[in-house]
Protein backbone atom coordinates (compact mmCIF):
# COMPACT_ATOMS: atom_id res chain seq x y z
CA UNK A 1 0.00 0.00 0.00
CA UNK A 2 1.43 3.38 -0.74
CA UNK A 3 0.02 6.80 1.34
CA UNK A 4 1.05 10.31 0.27
CA UNK A 5 1.14 12.23 3.10
CA UNK A 6 0.98 16.27 2.27
CA UNK A 7 1.46 19.03 5.37
CA UNK A 8 4.27 21.37 5.50
CA UNK A 9 5.00 20.18 9.14
CA UNK A 10 7.74 18.06 9.14
CA UNK A 11 7.37 17.32 12.38
CA UNK A 12 3.74 16.01 12.04
CA UNK A 13 4.44 14.01 8.44
CA UNK A 14 7.43 12.68 10.83
CA UNK A 15 4.43 11.34 13.25
CA UNK A 16 2.41 10.30 10.81
CA UNK A 17 5.49 7.60 9.34
CA UNK A 18 5.47 6.31 12.66
CA UNK A 19 1.81 5.81 12.57
CA UNK A 20 1.56 4.29 8.61
CA UNK A 21 4.85 1.52 9.58
CA UNK A 22 2.81 -0.30 11.80
CA UNK A 23 0.69 -0.84 8.56
CA UNK A 24 4.00 -1.73 6.35
CA UNK A 25 2.88 1.54 4.00
CA UNK A 26 5.47 2.96 1.15
CA UNK A 27 4.99 6.46 2.30
CA UNK A 28 5.47 9.64 -0.13
CA UNK A 29 5.99 13.11 1.73
CA UNK A 30 5.30 16.59 0.32
CA UNK A 31 4.83 19.46 2.45
CA UNK A 32 2.42 21.15 -0.06
CA UNK A 33 -0.05 20.15 -2.57
CA UNK A 34 2.32 21.64 -4.97
CA UNK A 35 4.93 19.32 -4.32
CA UNK A 36 2.36 16.26 -3.88
CA UNK A 37 1.41 16.95 -7.61
CA UNK A 38 4.81 16.79 -8.31
CA UNK A 39 5.10 13.37 -6.72
CA UNK A 40 2.00 12.06 -8.05
CA UNK A 41 3.26 13.15 -11.45
CA UNK A 42 6.31 10.97 -10.71
CA UNK A 43 5.65 8.23 -8.52
CA UNK A 44 1.90 7.48 -10.10
CA UNK A 45 -1.49 7.01 -8.45
CA UNK A 46 -1.48 5.93 -4.41
CA UNK A 47 -3.70 4.44 -2.36
CA UNK A 48 -4.46 6.99 0.16
CA UNK A 49 -3.70 10.19 0.39
CA UNK A 50 -3.37 12.09 4.29
CA UNK A 51 -3.82 15.93 3.62
CA UNK A 52 -3.35 19.39 5.76
CA UNK A 53 -5.68 22.08 4.06
CA UNK A 54 -3.47 24.93 4.98
CA UNK A 55 -0.33 24.85 2.91
CA UNK A 56 2.11 27.30 1.19
CA UNK A 57 2.13 27.41 -2.38
CA UNK A 58 -0.99 25.28 -3.03
CA UNK A 59 -3.49 24.50 0.04
CA UNK A 60 -5.39 21.22 0.44
CA UNK A 61 -8.94 22.46 -1.39
CA UNK A 62 -6.83 23.81 -4.20
CA UNK A 63 -4.45 20.14 -4.75
CA UNK A 64 -8.22 18.05 -4.07
CA UNK A 65 -10.04 20.33 -6.78
CA UNK A 66 -6.99 19.61 -9.13
CA UNK A 67 -6.57 15.73 -8.43
CA UNK A 68 -10.81 15.13 -8.31
CA UNK A 69 -10.88 16.44 -11.91
CA UNK A 70 -7.77 14.46 -13.47
CA UNK A 71 -8.78 10.94 -14.68
CA UNK A 72 -5.60 9.24 -13.20
CA UNK A 73 -6.01 10.35 -9.52
CA UNK A 74 -9.86 11.21 -9.01
CA UNK A 75 -10.57 7.62 -7.75
CA UNK A 76 -7.92 7.94 -5.18
CA UNK A 77 -9.20 8.50 -1.26
CA UNK A 78 -8.29 11.47 0.36
CA UNK A 79 -8.68 12.29 4.32
CA UNK A 80 -8.18 15.77 5.37
CA UNK A 81 -5.63 16.45 8.77
CA UNK A 82 -7.34 19.78 10.03
CA UNK A 83 -6.63 21.66 12.73
CA UNK A 84 -9.37 23.31 14.98
CA UNK A 85 -11.50 26.08 13.75
CA UNK A 86 -11.28 25.26 10.28
CA UNK A 87 -15.14 24.34 9.31
CA UNK A 88 -15.66 26.14 6.53
CA UNK A 89 -12.28 24.32 5.03
CA UNK A 90 -13.50 21.01 6.20
CA UNK A 91 -16.96 21.41 4.84
CA UNK A 92 -15.06 22.49 1.38
CA UNK A 93 -12.36 19.83 1.25
CA UNK A 94 -15.72 17.23 1.63
CA UNK A 95 -17.24 19.05 -0.89
CA UNK A 96 -14.29 18.66 -3.07
CA UNK A 97 -14.63 15.06 -2.84
CA UNK A 98 -12.34 14.35 0.56
CA UNK A 99 -13.99 10.59 1.91
CA UNK A 100 -12.62 11.87 5.47
CA UNK A 101 -11.44 14.35 7.91
CA UNK A 102 -9.73 14.05 11.01
CA UNK A 103 -9.09 16.94 13.54
CA UNK A 104 -5.78 17.32 14.78
CA UNK A 105 -4.43 16.56 17.29
CA UNK A 106 -5.77 12.82 16.69
CA UNK A 107 -4.71 9.44 17.69
CA UNK A 108 -3.23 6.67 15.68
CA UNK A 109 -5.80 4.79 16.65
CA UNK A 110 -8.19 7.01 15.26
CA UNK A 111 -6.17 7.51 12.15
CA UNK A 112 -5.53 3.70 11.33
CA UNK A 113 -9.54 3.18 11.73
CA UNK A 114 -10.04 6.26 9.45
CA UNK A 115 -7.93 4.49 6.77
CA UNK A 116 -9.45 1.55 7.10
CA UNK A 117 -13.11 2.71 6.53
CA UNK A 118 -11.66 5.41 3.68
CA UNK A 119 -9.85 2.29 1.76
CA UNK A 120 -13.28 0.42 2.23
CA UNK A 121 -11.20 -3.26 3.31
CA UNK A 122 -13.18 -5.93 3.92
CA UNK A 123 -13.19 -7.44 7.14
CA UNK A 124 -11.79 -4.11 8.65
CA UNK A 125 -7.96 -5.05 8.00
CA UNK A 126 -5.16 -4.03 6.04
CA UNK A 127 -3.32 -5.96 3.86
Amino acid sequence: MKILVVDDSRSLRHSLHLILEVISAVILDAGDGLEALEVLEREGPVDLVLLDIEMPRMDGITFLEVVKKDPRWASIPVIVLSGVGQRESIIKAVQEGAKQYLTKPFTSSELLSRIVQALEIEGGRIP
